[in-house]
């Protein structure tokens, strides 16, 4: 059964809302995602004539990539997606850091939708690609390196967890797609760490792929799928270590003298020679027997 499709202005409508919003609310880094699924549906019964009136049935099986599942939500949508368009993962700001598959520019990285949030017009029109995983399993390796051209730190990271899909649209409190696949994600992250002068950079690589199954309705048509999802990126972090700020005016030499005259006590000078430090050195020092031991020299008085 052919549905009835929201209007495209309502769709235009809040396709132009989201995109006025969309760099406030995300992270400016994208997950190219790939998907590769083979899905089995029933085909109609067939007459088959070699065994007398029996009926036969038979299995058909498609194709669903990306641009399938773009053409399917262009469609759920009454869209268009502007040329080029992938689907990705996208990371929204908040304080747990939730992903949601997003229709990205050609570019990967300009969003265009967020396809995981869809649209809900009153209960009844609703369309949604969600993403969910749970990584629980995970190794951790990082070297600190010397200072070899600038390299720092290499580490690399190995997660192992589950990843869900949800297809759904509902069209006028029909649903005619309502499809779920998952499977155990590998997720794969590199970096690097790089210091040249002042500047210190933090190149990362990330892979996952995942093998998934499952099942569920598609375009009104009962499905069993399998394949596998697969997905990339590549980020750098920018830094600068800031030096430490050293003054201009040293202080002045601490001076210690004898102010009364005709004394065997030369002056005693004391000079702080490593500024903003306790070490002192006392030079024009009296040998030792050199000023008299019955007559004490006058009162040492200390200049500002």
């Amino acid at each position: 059964m052919k549905s009835n499709k929201l209007t495209f202005a309502t769709i235009a409508v809040v396709l132009a809302l989201w995109a006025s919003n969309a760099k406030a609310q995300l992270l400016d880094r994208f997950e190219k995602l790939n998907f590769s699924l083979t899905a089995a549906q029933q085909e109609t019964n067939i007459p088959e004539t070699s065994y007398g009136n029996d009926d036969a049935t038979t299995i058909k099986t498609l194709k669903i990539t990306n641009k399938d599942l773009l053409r399917f939500l262009a469609t759920a949508f009454d869209t268009n997606w502007p040329a080029g368009a992938q689907l990705a993962l996208g990371e929204i700001e908040g304080p747990i850091g939730i992903r949601d598959i997003f229709v990205v520019d050609k570019t990967g990285t300009n969003p265009v939708f967020d396809v995981s949030t869809g649209i809900n017009v009153g209960d009844t029109n609703v369309v949604y690609f969600s993403y969910d995983s749970n990584g629980t399993v995970v190794s951790i390796k990082g070297a600190s390196l010397a200072k070899t051209k600038g390299v720092l730190r290499i580490s690399g990271e190995t997660e192992f967890g589950k990843i869900f899909f949800h297809l759904f649209d509902e069209q006028n409190g029909i649903t005619n797609t309502d499809l779920y696949f998952d499977g155990l994600n590998t997720i794969e992250s590199h970096s690097s760490s790089i210091l040249i002068t002042n500047k210190i950079t933090d190149y990362v690589t990330t892979s996952e792929q995942a093998p998934v199954t499952g099942d569920g309705t598609f375009n009104d048509e009962w499905t069993v799928v399998k394949g596998k999802v697969t997905g990339s990126e590549k980020w750098e972090l920018h830094g600068i270590i800031a030096k430490p700020i050293m003054p201009t005016n040293w202080p002045p030499p601490i001076i210690i003298t004898n102010i009364i005259p005709f004394t065997n006590w030369p002056p005693i000078i004391i000079t702080n020679i490593i500024p903003f430090t306790n070490i002192f050195i006392i030079t024009n020092r009296p040998p030792p027997g050199f000023h008299p031991t019955t007559n004490p020299p006058p009162p040492i008085i200390l200049n500002p």
